[in-house]
């Protein structure tokens, strides 16, 4: 007599297992490198504006992550955050996230912040007219889990066929966002003002 075990085995795909494994080291070729390649496509673009840009990439940063999120079975670290000078990159930033365990995996990009900053700055984030600045409806996200609000597209497929595209795609997305979150902790007296020259 079988086990319940070996029944539950006995219904799994395994021809969908081989090309599981099969196409790991691919995958695992392709993440992180994609999410440094966006953040020097970002930090490029925005180094003339904003020399101190930093681009933080979330396998990166497993220890702190652990710290954080030690709670979670599995760290999120599928990401690139961009922090702001003054204020800890965990504090407030420009992040792209993507969502990699779902069969089709998505992509979403905007302002974070943990709930602290969040609260002096959610008066001037709420007052921006998003669609007409970034063409972009955003929807607010309580992510409890990590500990952040978020402002974000909404999230759409990432186009994994097209990585260097949508490189050139999100960048574009995440240099506007900082563009326009950058002068905010400043303003909201989170950092001293830049000095004027």
């Amino acid at each position: 007599m079988e086990s319940a075990l070996v029944r539950a085995l006995r219904q799994i795909d395994g021809e969908k297992v081989a090309r599981h494994i099969a196409t790991r080291s691919e995958y695992d070729r392709a993440f992180p490198l994609f999410f440094r390649a966006l953040g020097d496509a970002v930090c490029a673009r925005l180094w003339e504006r904003f020399p101190d840009a930093m681009a933080c990439v979330g396998e990166d940063y497993v220890s702190e992550a652990r710290a954080r999120w030690g709670h979670l079975a599995r760290l999120p670290l599928d990401w690139v955050a961009f922090g702001f000078p003054g204020v800890l990159m965990w504090d407030m930033h420009v992040g792209v996230v993507a969502d990699l365990t779902r069969e089709t995996p998505t992509i979403s990009v905007g302002p974070h912040g943990t709930a602290g900053v969040w609260t002096k700055l959610a008066p001037a984030l709420e007052a921006i007219d998003w669609p007409a600045v970034t063409g972009q409806k955003l929807v607010f996200n309580d992510a409890r889990v990590v500990g952040e609000k978020q402002l974000i597209e909404p999230p759409r497929a990432l186009d994994l066929r097209d990585l260097a595209g949508e490189v050139t795609r999100l960048a574009d997305r995440a240099v506007r966002y900082y563009e326009i979150v950058a002068p905010l902790p400043a303003a909201a007296g989170i950092v001293p003002p830049p000095p004027t020259g």
